[in-house]
């Protein structure tokens, strides 16, 4: 038995398949492929199949990651290309090696995230100011969904802004978060929380379309997850 993890790209159409969706896509792949992998033991036996952490709907990455047992006599190499070839051009594998790191040992995840103007007449200029002054503010009060319900959290401390760009229709980020299976926090809530100021301070400002990819899955060193 061969332990695997594939680095897969989601992008394009691919991007709007949800993590359960993407998991049933997986397993009908492996069947269409012919890879041999493990099953689960037990009353109720089923592909095993593994994501160390799901992507939000609606986000590109080019840094996703699966991991699978293949059971009989078969290369990861093999394994990725059959499995490329039915596989949707969005939804390609880019990389098989051993497992090195455990899922527990993911500590962040990088983004890089764009929010439009809606109204093509307000200038980006006024919307870097607004993201500015609503980043400086001393905390960030939003709501979470947790397990054990809806929590207040402070997205200050959370969110770490690695850079602020102008594009030509609004605003350009990249974020680390943190990920894993202590903390995660999604960059949905700190994008939505500054759609809501500007809302609720006057600004006059609307935000438009918000665009969003994964660009890497770290350790708490800094080191990429793999």
């Amino acid at each position: 038995m061969v332990p695997v993890r594939a680095t897969f790209e989601k992008r394009r159409r691919a991007k709007y398949i949800s993590h359960l969706d993407l998991m049933r896509c997986m397993q009908r792949a492996f069947r269409r492929a012919g890879v041999p992998i493990w099953f689960t033991e037990g009353f109720n036996p089923h592909a095993y199949l593994m994501f160390p952490l799901a992507l939000s709907l609606g986000y590109e990455s080019g840094c996703e990651c699966m991991d699978f047992r293949i059971d009989g006599d078969m290369s990861m190499e093999e394994a990725m290309e059959r499995l490329n070839r039915v596989l949707p051009p969005d939804l390609q594998l880019k990389k098989v090696a051993a497992p090195v790191l455990k899922h527990t040992e993911i500590a962040f995840a990088e983004y890089a995230v764009q929010l439009d103007c809606a109204d093509e007449t307000i200038s980006s200029e006024k919307m870097r100011a607004a993201w500015d002054a609503f980043i400086a503010q001393p905390e960030i009060q939003v709501e979470k969904k947790t397990k054990r319900g809806m929590s207040q959290i402070d997205l200050k401390p959370q969110a770490q802004i690695l850079d602020t760009q102008t594009v030509s229709n609004g605003i350009w980020l990249k974020l680390r978060m943190p990920a894993g299976t202590s903390v995660n926090v999604n960059p949905g809530l700190l994008m939505d929380a500054f759609v809501k100021y500007l809302e609720e301070n006057g600004t006059g400002l609307h935000a438009g379309m918000l665009h969003a990819e994964r660009l890497a899955i770290l350790c708490a060193d800094g080191s990429d997850f793999i």
